[in-house]
């Protein structure tokens, strides 16, 4: 970003801040286009998705599955790049936007639901891995125990997480390119012990309804669509452009290709190692699709490099800036996420993984009401202005004793719509919450709580990089 100008806040010391979310200098911004496929590539490459497409066999045609995975997940990317702007723009964090549309103590609602999906996903990742360990350690040593290797692995994602946005930045770059090649590998190997046309044939025993399995796929990324601040806040940005598409050029190049991309290729893996092999867990179609143990062994280190790249990114980062900001400064972002990692590990996964059609949509019905209220807070209600002195002081987000009632009346009510009608969670309670929530502010809210940057349209003022303003923080004493 050239002739950056800077714009000093004062802001008084208090938990509201901390070294750990205040805007991103322009510095600070290393993550290109590729590395946010790359990113994407080693998020999607994953046990969850293999089961996910290993779920859709018998209940869909080889084709239906494939264009329910793209559909989901081109919306999931949309969300995912209109969402992130916020990110972009402010260079602020999921946990430090969420108090504008929530409320300083209403932010914590979303929050900690966000953290409890992270921290599940993160249990069944590293469920996944431990049992890929155990195969390999059994193989040549005759020794089993998956409770000892879940421990160990939990924790060895637990340290790397907690070094920060550059090392998870480095074993993406590093994971995703070999998960591909043994992706595309393990697709060869099995299309050759079988034949495309009985792949493709194959036939549907329980029909699944197709908007169900779009549903789903919307549903699985539905915690990291929410959280995405916390990535691109650290995105290069073009020139500080005004114009969206200029501006999130990397963003939206990165995730619309990435997400979609990954998720196919990743999910048809578990799709034809299912329909092959008959195992619903891929660690067991790796193990017995790969025909020598050589082959084997690096399969499975690969699996185990899948989960580290994917836990590390979307199911303990988050938790770590959502502990860090709601328990600042006695919790900082290593301490956040050692503890939600430690949380991780006290997890049932083999129990969610039983109810994993459930479970999916489940979380999209608690999660995508989020969603639709930061798009009609951030676009409809703000039109992408914020004050960011207040976001990090006691000010303006106030509303009622901490909470938004409009935000939290949006947010139940796209609950129960959601819980209602599960199978197609995701689909109902976003458009609900983003309505309901900006009806509510329009029409009460913003007569009884005077919001700033509604009543004043300054750019200069509320608006960061695209008016090549770098936010400067001053803490007070």
């Amino acid at each position: 970003m050239e002739n950056l100008n800077f714009k000093t806040i004062f802001v008084k010391k208090s938990k509201l801040i901390n070294k750990d979310i205040i805007p991103t200098k322009e510095v600070q911004r290393i993550m290109s286009w590729k590395d946010i496929i790359w990113l994407w590539l080693g998020m999607a490459a994953q046990m969850g998705v293999f089961l996910l497409g290993a779920s859709f066999v018998g209940k869909l045609t080889f084709f239906e599955s494939l264009l329910a995975i793209l559909l989901g997940n081109l919306g999931a990317a949309i969300i995912l790049s209109l969402i992130g702007d916020i990110g972009i723009e402010h260079g602020i964090n999921f946990p430090t936007y969420i108090r504008a549309p929530f409320g300083y103590y209403g932010s914590y609602i979303p929050m900690i639901i966000r953290s409890i999906a992270g921290i599940c996903w993160f249990g069944i990742q590293t469920y996944f891995a431990a049992t890929a360990i155990d195969l390999i350690i059994k193989h040549f040593f005759k020794f089993s125990n998956v409770p000892l290797w879940f421990l160990i692995f939990g924790i060895i994602q637990i340290i790397i997480t907690a070094k920060g946005i550059k090392w998870i930045n480095w074993v993406e770059n590093i994971a995703a390119p070999a998960l591909l090649i043994l992706c595309f590998y393990v697709i060869y190997v099995l299309v050759s012990k079988s034949s495309l046309n009985y792949i493709i044939n194959y036939p549907v025993t329980q029909k699944l309804p197709f908007w169900s399995a779009v549903t789903i796929n919307l549903s699985y990324w539905s915690t990291v669509s929410i959280n995405i601040p916390d990535f691109s806040r650290f995105m290069k940005n073009i020139n500080g452009s005004k114009k969206f598409f200029t501006r999130n050029f990397h963003s939206l190049i990165g995730q619309v290709i990435g997400a979609p991309l990954g998720m196919v290729i990743f999910a048809s893996v578990g799709i034809i190692s299912h329909i092959v092999t008959g195992y619903g867990n891929p660690v067991e179609a790796i193990y017995t699709t790969l025909p020598t143990a050589f082959l084997i062994i690096i399969g499975l280190t690969i699996v185990i490099l899948a989960q580290l790249s994917t836990n590390i990114a979307a199911n303990l980062f988050a938790p770590g800036n959502i502990l860090n900001s709601i328990f600042s400064p006695k919790i900082d972002f290593s301490k956040g996420v050692i503890i939600a990692g430690s949380f991780g590990l006290l997890t049932f996964p083999w129990i969610l993984i039983n109810f994993f059609l459930t479970y999916l949509p489940t979380v999209g019905a608690l999660l995508s009401p989020v969603a639709g209220i930061m798009l009609s807070d951030y676009y409809l209600i703000r039109k992408r202005r914020l004050s960011i002195k207040d976001l990090f002081s006691f000010g303006e987000y106030k509303y009622l004793k901490g909470y938004n009632p409009a935000a939290i009346i949006a947010y139940l009510i796209a609950i129960i719509f959601g819980l209602r009608f599960l199978k197609y969670s995701w689909l109902i309670s976003l458009p609900i919450s983003l309505i309901a929530y900006y009806l509510i502010m329009k029409f009460y809210i913003l007569k009884k709580y005077k919001q700033e940057e509604i009543d004043n349209n300054s750019q200069e003022i509320f608006l960061g990089s695209s008016e090549n303003i770098e936010y400067k923080i001053e803490i007070e004493n």
